[in-house]
């Protein structure tokens, strides 16, 4: 397997890092702590073409390719987590993308890419996380309007969102019964219900959303009635080595703040890098790191070249996710005391960290998946 990066690959990378660094690195701390959206870089993040990656240029997106999303969404990671969960306001628009209207393509896609709207995806609900076969919403045709009643939980930018991409029960239970809904915020029976407060990802907000008799024209039917988690499934490898990506980028993040640590740190008036038990440790480190890009990129190669690596892309989403926190958690450790304090970015990164072994399937579920695929169950 070639891991040899393009130029316009490369170009990617470092446009992304330079916007890291110059624009979210000075504040990222700040929107941690306050919970603030970062309503001003995600502004410049428009202008700059870098909302909307995967959407097609011919509606206003970069198009970048599943290799290209993943190292631009690695740089973002490698300094802060939470701010990329923040700027990225593209939720729901690979299924758009694929299955939607032209009406709904110029819409959705177009507003999204340009700044007009920021989207989210309903799925979750309270008491149906990984089981999103028993989702409880309901769409029920009433001439040519669906009404939504309903409530979907952990859903970010609940509290911002121009619309949601609501998956919703119109037939019979189990998977073949849901449907997917764009259902505008701005409608009557639409209300964010709470805030949540979380471990991590603070400068992007959470919300609990509640549906009442909401009242959605059949036009804002996205693909095919009851179809919606069908078509759902069929980016779960994308969204999968996205969030690998993702975890990758922490894990990198952690590696260099830590070897620029324990190179500038002093005890017993030798660097602490000049302790083999530190060594050791940044050596460990440095292993599970490159281990996870080659999973995430091969894993993404493969997506690019119309595979679908269904086992490769969850031992890519497993992997990454678990050893971002070991990372994490051996970054704080080498760091000392100054670890365990919000001065150093250890600690935010390694707070970011657990979300990645729960979103879009949770490690449990990241191994069934892969004993599924090698057990031929």
């Amino acid at each position: 397997m070639d891991f040899t990066f393009s130029q316009e690959e490369r170009a990617i990378r470092q446009t992304a890092r330079e916007f890291a660094e110059e624009e979210i690195a000075p504040v990222a701390r700040h929107h941690e702590d306050s919970g603030e959206w970062p309503e001003e870089v995600w502004e410049k993040a428009v202008d700059a073409g870098l909302v909307g990656g995967t959407i097609p240029e011919e509606y206003g997106g970069a198009g970048l390719s599943q290799v290209e999303t993943c190292l631009f969404m690695e740089e973002i990671c490698r300094v802060d987590a939470g701010m990329l969960a923040a700027i990225g306001t593209e939720f729901g628009t690979r299924m758009i993308r694929e299955y939607g209207t032209e009406d709904q393509k110029e819409w959705i896609l177009r507003g999204v890419a340009e700044g007009e709207l920021i989207g989210a995806l309903g799925n979750t609900e309270p008491e149906h996380g990984s089981d999103a076969a028993s989702i409880e919403t309901t769409a029920e045709k009433d001439g040519d309007e669906y009404v939504v009643n309903g409530v979907k939980t952990f859903i970010t930018h609940g509290t911002i969102a121009d619309y949601v991409l609501t998956m919703c029960r119109t037939g019979d239970e189990g998977h073949s019964g849901i449907s997917a809904l764009i259902v505008e915020t701005d409608r009557d029976g639409f209300e964010v219900e709470s805030e949540i407060h979380k471990l991590g990802w603070n400068a992007s907000e959470t919300a609990q959303l509640r549906y009442d008799d909401v009242r959605v024209p059949e036009e804002n039917l996205v693909g095919y009635e009851d179809a919606g988690f069908y078509q759902l499934m069929e980016f779960f490898e994308e969204e999968r080595v996205g969030i690998a990506a993702q975890a990758l980028g922490i894990a990198q993040g952690c590696l260099e703040e830590t070897v620029d640590y324990v190179t500038q740190r002093e005890q017993f008036d030798r660097e602490l890098r000049e302790f083999q038990a530190v060594q050791h440790k940044v050596a460990d480190m440095a292993m599970k790191v490159e281990l996870a890009r080659r999973l995430v990129y091969d894993a993404a190669a493969r997506v690019d070249d119309d595979e679908k690596p269904t086992k490769l892309a969850s031992m890519a989403k497993l992997y990454a996710s678990e050893i971002a926190e070991e990372v994490a958690s051996d970054a704080i450790q080498l760091h000392g005391g100054n670890g365990y304090t919000r001065d150093y970015p250890v600690e935010r990164h390694y707070r970011h960290t657990k979300i990645y072994q729960i979103g879009e399937g949770a490690s449990e579920i990241q191994r069934n998946i892969i004993a599924g695929e090698v057990l031929d169950l």
